[in-house]
């Protein structure tokens, strides 16, 4: 599996994990990926890793702690790909980040922003 959580190069600007329905190249990226194509799960991963790593981003999390919970993120994708529909697969990322997000931060305490932009930009270029 790739590791998850890192931004693309190609990562698709206007994919933001927003309402919208997401079209059928996300369904049949779900569908390949739930048959174990490992270049269907680097496509999901290329197009929602940088918005989930800005709705992480947004709770102030220190640079290794924000990369944990990107991880845990991408896992529980994996855990429950069975169950999601491409429609709900943006929101489903955004909420589990936020919710991964929050449980670190009260285990954690607030961190500086900044270190998670840093480690970012030192990953890969930022999130976009």
């Amino acid at each position: 599996m790739r590791q998850g959580g890192v931004p693309g190069e190609d990562h698709d600007r206007n994919d933001n994990l927003d309402h919208t329905d997401p079209g059928p190249q996300v369904a049949a990226l779900l569908a390949r990926a739930r048959s174990g194509d490992r270049a269907a799960w680097d496509g999901i991963v290329e197009r929602y890793s940088g918005p989930v790593w800005a709705v992480i981003g947004s709770h102030g999390l220190a640079a290794t702690d924000a990369a944990d919970v990107s991880q845990v993120t991408w896992l529980l994708l994996v855990q429950h790909l069975d169950r999601l529909e491409s429609a709900r697969l943006g929101r489903w990322l955004a909420a589990t980040a936020t919710r991964e997000a929050v449980k670190m931060r009260l285990l954690r305490g607030p961190q500086s922003r900044d270190e998670v932009a840093d480690y970012a930009v030192s990953r890969c270029g930022g999130w976009r």
